[in-house]
């Protein structure tokens, strides 16, 4: 047994102890990593329909890439 008794109780940790909310770049790399993934999939997406209309103009077809009228009177 120790001699010394119980150890005192920690004090209750505020807000302002927290070191995630002192460092306001911690939060910029995953930010980054956001703006990254939803940059690579909507160029993943528009590299998909050029590449459709690719395949379609290369085969012989016309009429591959519809034409929006509906501003034109």
């Amino acid at each position: 047994m120790d001699p010394s008794g119980p150890e005192p109780p920690s004090p209750p940790r505020d807000r302002d102890d927290d070191p995630v909310a002192e460092n306001p770049f911690g939060l910029f790399p995953v930010i980054v990593l956001v703006v990254l993934v939803v940059g690579g999939l909507l160029l993943a997406f528009r590299l998909r329909d050029v590449s459709s209309i690719q395949d379609c103009v290369s085969s012989g077809r016309k009429n591959c890439a519809p034409i929006d009228t509906a501003g034109s009177p």
